[in-house]
C-alpha cells in the first residue's frame, strides 16, 4: 500500500505494566501504534478478498487518529489520498 514491505511493529518490553494480559509464549505483545495497525488492515483487506478499499477519510479508525498520526498515515501512504476521477454513478447513455 505504499509502504515498502510490511509495516514492522515494536514489540512491547516484558516490564511494561501495559503488558497485564498474559497471551502464552508464542503469542507476541505489540506496542500501540494505531497508523501501523490500520495500515496493516488495509493492506491485509486488500490481499485476502481483492475488494476495493473504500475512502481512507470515512474510516473509523482514521477518524479517530490524532492530527500528528494522519500526517503520518499520509506521509507513508499517499496513494490512499489520490482522488478517484471516474464516473461513479452509471449514467442513461450507460457509461
Amino acid at each position: 500500500m505504499g509502504t515498502t514491505g510490511t509495516m514492522v511493529r515494536k514489540l512491547k518490553r516484558p516490564d511494561d505494566p501495559r503488558n497485564r494480559q498474559s497471551r502464552g509464549l508464542a503469542v507476541p505483545t505489540y506496542a500501540d501504534d494505531d497508523v501501523a495497525e490500520l495500515t496493516d488492515a488495509r493492506r491485509i483487506f486488500k490481499e485476502k478478498t481483492g475488494g476495493k478499499l473504500r475512502n481512507i477519510k470515512t474510516a473509523t479508525k482514521y477518524q479517530s487518529l490524532s492530527a500528528a498520526e494522519k500526517k503520518r498515515y499520509k506521509k507513508l501512504n499517499p496513494q490512499d489520498f489520490e482522488e478517484d476521477m471516474s464516473v461513479s454513478k452509471k449514467t442513461l447513455l450507460g457509461g
